[in-house]
């Protein structure tokens, strides 16, 4: 055989092999409704960067910030049907699709950072949401943490008994809403870009979320008392379609797995420091009065919503597995 030949022989060899690595190569498109500069939008991006290298090119991710692809109820239903490969779904939206994440939502299910860590990295509970969302055709890649969430206020309250009859914006979830009504006060819907009108207008008292929002969003401009209840964790979960799977490949796939990881337990450390570093600004900057209060009354009044998912089929499996895993 000449020198040519073998030349020849090499080069097609080499053609072969890289049409295969091309033939297995793909971006994939994930939808969020937050800005490529938010503390998510970056998460993401590392992960996307890191997912890349890893793979040698073979998985790529082309982000779609801001709500370009709609809202997350819209673009949720686009992934269930695989017209968008992921997306950034919260748990309070995502319950209304998979009702065992309503458990996640629960309020004073997590008790501290460490607890929400051990929860949501533990296999069996793990495995308990993946079956849950795989009967809704979705699937969960990871998830990204919010801080703990508190209520905030234009006028003062220091205690469980100074939220009754007030009008507090929350989260449009079932299990947000009745956590508020439990807790005496007015479950109130309002868009988040109209909370600081509406908090201005007194079409709201004040509204349960992160106490960070009183200096990022200066609602401490107006609403000027938080109360330190730490009621739940929000969790923003990056589903994916049936057959995303499929398409990345069992090898390609544990290494997406293995990069989100890396960022979820990221996630919390960085919204626990945000927060109180947040909150100390709207302290410092804004005049906000903090109050600290005694939590008895407030795991009391929704101790009903533990029963309820207990007695729920869809919640039962979750709330079960997250209870044997923190001892009640």
């Amino acid at each position: 055989m000449t020198m040519a030949i073998k030349l020849r022989l090499i080069t097609a060899a080499l053609a072969v092999a890289v049409s295969a690595v091309s033939a297995h190569a793909a971006t994939f498109r994930i939808a969020t409704n937050v800005t490529e500069d938010s503390t998510a939008g970056k998460l993401l991006a590392e992960f996307s960067d890191a997912v890349a290298a890893r793979t040698e090119g073979r998985v790529k991710f082309k982000m779609f910030h801001n709500g370009v692809l709609g809202e997350q109820a819209q673009y949720l239903q686009q992934i269930q049907t695989g017209a968008i490969d992921a997306g950034l779904v919260n748990s309070g939206t995502l319950e209304t699709v998979v009702p065992a994440v309503g458990v996640m939502n629960l309020p004073y299910v997590f008790r501290t950072s460490e607890e929400y860590a051990k929860v949501m990295t533990d296999p069996t509970v793990l495995k308990t949401l993946e079956t849950a969302a795989q009967a809704q055709k979705i699937n969960v890649l990871g998830f990204l943490s919010s801080g703990f969430r508190s209520i905030y206020t234009t006028k003062p309250v220091s205690d469980f008994a100074g939220l009754k009859g007030l009008k507090l914006r929350s989260i449009a979830s079932p299990t947000y809403t009745e956590m508020v009504t439990l807790f005496g006060a007015v479950p109130t819907p309002l868009p988040f870009g109209e909370l600081y009108p509406g908090l201005q207008a007194g079409v709201v008292d004040g509204a349960e979320g992160g106490l960070a929002g009183l200096w990022v969003a200066k609602f401490g401009e107006v609403a000027k008392y938080a109360l330190v209840t730490n009621h739940t964790r929000l969790t923003d979960f990056i589903v994916t379609s049936a057959e995303f799977a499929d398409k990345v490949g069992e090898q390609d796939l544990a290494l997406l797995h293995e990069e989100f990881q890396k960022v979820s337990l990221k996630s919390i450390q960085f919204a626990d420091q945000n927060e109180a570093d947040q909150l100390a600004q709207a302290v410092e900057k804004l005049g906000v009065t903090v109050t600290k209060t005694d939590l008895a009354p407030f795991m009391a009044a929704v101790a009903p919503m533990y029963e309820k998912a207990r007695a729920d089929a869809a919640k039962q499996p979750m709330i079960e597995a997250i209870f044997a895993l923190t001892g009640r």
